[in-house]
């Protein structure tokens, strides 16, 4: 996961990307040719400042317990996030995803012996 300072110095450079992309798309009704360097400029602009504000996923864990016998023992697991409830996991499943809000959510094994 980016550090505040490598995102910083991404939202600085998407932006300057962008500035210097339009100046040449500008620039570009005088000389045509100055648009085969200011779209790259401003495509790559816009994918820094999408990847940028892109929301990162959060892995939640839910803890599950398996007994002996390898079988699922499972009151009803709920969304940490929604609250609506999670499918049935498979034994050996790490990751869950919600039907509902579509999050994910890690699976913890704690075998009761």
């Amino acid at each position: 996961m980016p550090s505040g300072l490598t995102r910083a110095l991404v939202g600085i450079l998407s932006a300057v990307l962008l500035v210097l992309g339009a100046l040449f798309l500008i620039a570009a009704l005088a000389r045509p040719e100055r648009v085969l360097v200011g779209a790259p400029l401003l495509a790559v602009g816009a994918l820094l400042a999408y990847r940028l504000a892109k929301p990162r996923p959060q892995i939640l864990e839910v803890k599950v317990s398996w007994d002996p016998s390898g079988r699922l023992a499972v009151e009803q697991l709920k969304c940490p996030y929604c609250g609506a409830p999670l499918p049935e996991p498979k034994p050996g499943q790490e990751y869950i995803k919600c039907k509902y809000c579509g999050r994910v959510a890690k699976l913890v094994e704690e075998p009761r012996w």
